[in-house]
């Protein structure tokens, strides 16, 4: 199902004559956090080794302030440690860049294209919200991922490097949390009671280079 949507995604954006694409990699460090049951106390739950990212974007900003929105679809892929298994992510998400050096900035053009400072005209903040699929075959006695699902919400920032008006490069760092991947994870007591418990919250630390590319080069 998911490569449906991935080559929809594709295809609807490369027919698009007025839109700038991107293709971000990225260097994911999982954290998740302990849960504590009553009577019981904290439990760990898995460590993960270095993990990747692969993600595709469609670009569309407002008309008179330096504001972007990048639609996102990315696959992650960690391996928990100790193990031959790995937790796999199939997520959506809305990105939005705020560029505060250059807010009011009003050509709607590649970096290459905007005159000034490179850190002026290139500096963002962004802005997460999304949705992600978990998916994982491990099974250990401490509490592990169930294929479940959950919101995501982060944050990071970026600096765009203008290569040339069709190709724009972006390193950028952020932040990603997992709000609910342990939802379908029930914890129970010895008389098999089940136990209102906060589930354990995945954070992800992201280190990762983006490529852009126009293809409204009419505009410039």
């Amino acid at each position: 199902m998911i490569r449906n949507y991935l080559l929809f995604f594709i295809l609807s954006c490369t027919f698009s004559l007025y839109a700038q694409l991107g293709v971000q990699v990225t260097a994911n460090f999982n954290q998740a956090s302990d849960v504590f049951l009553p009577g019981i106390g904290d439990i760990e739950v898995e460590e993960f080794e270095v993990g990747n990212e692969i993600a595709l974007n469609y670009w569309f900003r407002l008309p008179k302030q330096r504001i972007e929105f990048l639609p996102t679809l990315y696959y992650a892929d960690s391996k928990i440690e100790g193990t031959n298994t790995s937790l796999k992510e199939y997520g959506a998400q809305l990105k939005v860049n705020i560029y505060p050096f250059d807010f009011l900035g009003d050509c709607d053009c590649p970096t290459f294209g905007k005159q000034g400072p490179q850190l002026q005209k290139g500096f963002f903040l962004q802005f997460a919200g999304g949705y992600t699929l978990y998916d994982s075959e491990a099974f250990v006695e401490t509490p592990s991922f169930d294929n479940g699902s959950g919101l995501t919400f982060g944050g990071g920032i970026g600096l765009d490097i203008g290569l040339s008006n069709l190709f724009t490069l972006t390193p950028i760092a952020g932040i990603r949390f997992g709000t609910s991947p342990y939802d379908n994870r029930i914890f129970t007591d010895d008389n098999g009671q089940e136990l209102d418990v906060d589930g354990p919250k995945l954070t992800t630390f992201q280190v990762g280079l983006q490529v852009s590319f126009r293809l409204d080069h009419k505009k410039y």
